[in-house]
């Protein structure tokens, strides 16, 4: 699917529904009075392809505009991160600019967007942990993560059923970007979400389990959008290099 292009047309805000649709519906000016309810039994119902579209390239950018401005202010470097992150095309910039507008007026609503994803993409568990990889992404721009942000993050990880392991991995690899630690071992095994006392069996094991749920391959075959798998791909690769050094590390430890 692509992420960008058809996000504001017509009644596609009121055809949505709930807090996503009331997004649409204010940047395309028609205010959320004539938006409808979103109904909790609509999870179990076949959207269409450019429903989904809507509903997740707009979660996308309303999600990002409330984190930028989590700690009170959005960030010239939040900013380039988000055109950086999703390259779109400049038809599509006044259409992406009028929904992130109007989602960062109001930030406390942001668990009601993601929940409103996670009824209509629970099955697609990759694309969710994906998301919220793009989320760090955004919160990481300006070089370190806001107490407000994170708070706001690993409320949307709960909210997609995202364990507390696989958070704390994911927020773990963007530290290393980042970080001076000259003990890059210990960041190694937090990567992995795995403790310092881990044996290399429960190493490899847990290595082997996330490249299986989320191998940049598998997600590609989702539909997932070609910034998502550039950011799959970053994710992989600092995974594949702290399975390495850990077991390095276990090597030179025997010598």
């Amino acid at each position: 699917m692509s992420i960008w292009g058809k996000l504001i047309g017509g009644a596609a805000g009121m055809a949505l529904g709930g807090p996503i649709g009331a997004i649409l519906g204010i940047a395309a000016g028609h205010g959320v009075d004539k938006v409808r309810k979103f109904d909790a039994d609509e999870s179990n119902k076949n959207f269409s392809n450019d429903q989904k579209e809507q509903i997740f390239a707009t979660s996308v950018i309303a999600i990002s505009a409330k984190l930028a401005k989590a700690d009170g202010k959005i960030s010239k470097s939040e900013i380039l991160a988000f055109k950086k992150i999703f390259e779109f095309p400049a038809e599509d910039e006044k259409a992406i600019s009028n929904i992130f507008n109007s989602a960062k007026e109001n930030i406390d609503d942001y668990k009601d967007i993601a929940e409103q994803v996670y009824k209509v993409f629970k099955s697609d568990s990759g694309l969710l942990f994906e998301l919220l990889n793009s989320l760090f992404s955004i919160a990481y721009a300006d070089g370190e993560l806001h107490p407000k942000e994170r708070d706001m993050l690993f409320e949307i990880a709960k909210v997609f059923q995202i364990t507390s392991n696989e958070f704390e991995s994911l927020n773990n690899i963007f530290k290393a970007k980042i970080s001076t630690d000259n003990t890059p071992i210990n960041r190694s095994y937090k990567i992995l979400g795995l403790s310092e006392n881990a044996s290399l069996e429960q190493v490899s094991n847990q290595y082997r389990k996330l490249i299986k749920e989320y191998h940049p391959d598998k997600l590609q075959g989702m539909g997932l959008p070609k910034e998502f798998i550039e950011l799959a791909n970053q994710k992989l690769s600092a995974i594949n290099k702290a399975y390495t050094e850990i077991k390095n590390n276990e090597k030179k430890n025997k010598l």
